[in-house]
C-alpha cells in the first residue's frame, strides 16, 4: 500500500512540475511580447542532463553553473542514500 501512495505522489509531482514549467514559459512570453528587437534580452541559463550515472552540465552563467553543481551533488547524494536505505 505504501508503494502505491509513493507512485501516486510521484505522478502528482511530475504533473505539477509540468504545469509550473508551462506556466513559466507562457508568462515569460507574455512579458516579453511588447519588447522590440533592438532591446537586448540577456538570459542566463544552466542545466543538468543525466545520462545514466554521467552528469552533463550546460549553461552560460558561471554562478548558475555552480548552483547546478550543488543541486547535482545533492541529487546524487539523495539517490545514493535512497538506494542504500540509510
Amino acid at each position: 500500500m505504501d508503494r502505491l501512495i509513493l507512485v501516486h505522489l510521484g505522478i502528482f509531482l511530475i504533473v505539477i512540475g509540468f504545469f509550473l514549467v508551462s506556466f513559466g514559459v507562457i508568462s515569460y512570453g507574455l512579458q516579453n511580447k511588447d519588447k522590440t528587437e533592438d532591446e537586448e534580452n540577456r538570459v542566463s541559463f544552466s542545466g543538468i542532463i543525466m545520462i545514466g550515472p554521467i552528469p552533463i552540465l550546460i549553461g552560460n552563467s558561471p554562478t548558475l553553473a555552480i548552483l547546478s553543481i550543488l543541486i547535482l551533488i545533492l541529487m546524487m547524494l539523495w539517490v545514493y542514500l535512497f538506494y542504500m536505505r540509510i
